[in-house]
């Protein structure tokens, strides 16, 4: 498929602040046989110069200063994505001191008494794929979908206690059980296709889900536990990968000043399917 992301965050002031630092991952992978990222424009306002470079796990970090005083910053991310029908196949390696990073707790992932408890109903199936896919199904099936339930700083074992949460936590309970179980897996931030089913004047959200390592002759492989699909395909748009939602977060930054901060997000993903001039646009700009 070939979509279109436009993702604008506001951040707004009632007094002047001043020294913005921030960073964005907003920037859409790119791999050789998968998705492919078309185009990429940040707006920033008030203007400031952008810099960017690769963080450790791969993903197109950008970032800027505004010194001046200020009562607004708006940044606007638009991208122009080819998603891949068909997962790749083949032959495949990734780094040893990754796939153990991989294995590890983290900030937002725990081990605690109730996820050991989780992934022991699995420890039997010996097939990695489908042990991913069991655990996957389960959190679907058991997990309540609330939004509100849970904040951007709830780990894992605070998730397990609720029972409910959103698409960030459940991929963290994943996330606990397949490492527990000793399956690489990391944290996947970014879009959801809604296949223009969202209604007019309604914006969409960023998506999470995870990417569980299922050996070297299937390679990482998208599983989504938010929703009864369970795998991921052409829909979704890969923004960066992680340890957890700390690695990946869309927009994060400092300030100096006293004023509160009041945060506004809106997420707008659209088909270019049948757009001629879009089919131009991603021949032209492919890399």
């Amino acid at each position: 498929m070939i979509l279109k992301v436009e993702h604008s965050t506001l951040f707004e002031y009632e007094e002047p602040i001043y020294e913005t630092a921030t960073e964005v991952r907003l920037h859409p992978a790119s791999a050789v046989g998968s998705q492919q990222c078309a185009s990429f424009n940040l707006q920033i306002t008030p203007p400031a110069a952008i810099f960017d470079y690769t963080d450790y796990y791969g993903n197109r970090v950008h970032h800027f200063n505004i010194l001046q005083s200020h009562k607004r910053v708006q940044i606007i991310a638009t991208s122009v994505v080819e998603t891949a029908a068909q997962p790749e196949t083949g032959q495949f390696t990734e780094d040893e001191i990754l796939l153990l990073d991989l294995l590890a707790e983290s900030h937002y992932v725990r081990f605690d008494p109730a996820i050991q408890a989780l992934a022991a109903r699995f420890r039997e199936i010996g097939e990695p794929c489908r042990q991913a896919t069991e655990i996957c199904r389960h959190i679907n099936d058991t997990f309540l979908y609330e939004p509100g339930a849970t904040d951007v700083h709830s780990t894992s074992a605070v998730v397990m206690a609720l029972g409910r949460g959103v698409c960030q936590d459940f991929a963290h309970i994943m996330l606990a059980a397949c490492r527990h179980l000793g399956l690489p897996a990391r944290y996947v931030s970014g879009y959801l296709y809604g296949g223009g089913s969202t209604p007019e004047g309604q914006d969409e959200a960023s998506h999470a889900w995870c990417e569980v390592w299922c050996g070297t002759e299937t390679g990482w492989t998208g599983f989504d536990p938010t929703h009864k699909t369970l795998f991921v395909d052409d829909r979704y748009i890969k923004i960066g990968t992680g340890r957890d939602y700390g690695d990946v977060p869309p927009v994060r930054g400092t300030y100096k000043g006293t004023s509160a901060e009041k945060l506004g997000v809106s997420v707008r993903v659209s088909s270019l399917e049948h757009d001629s001039d879009a089919l131009g646009l991603q021949q032209r700009n492919r890399f």
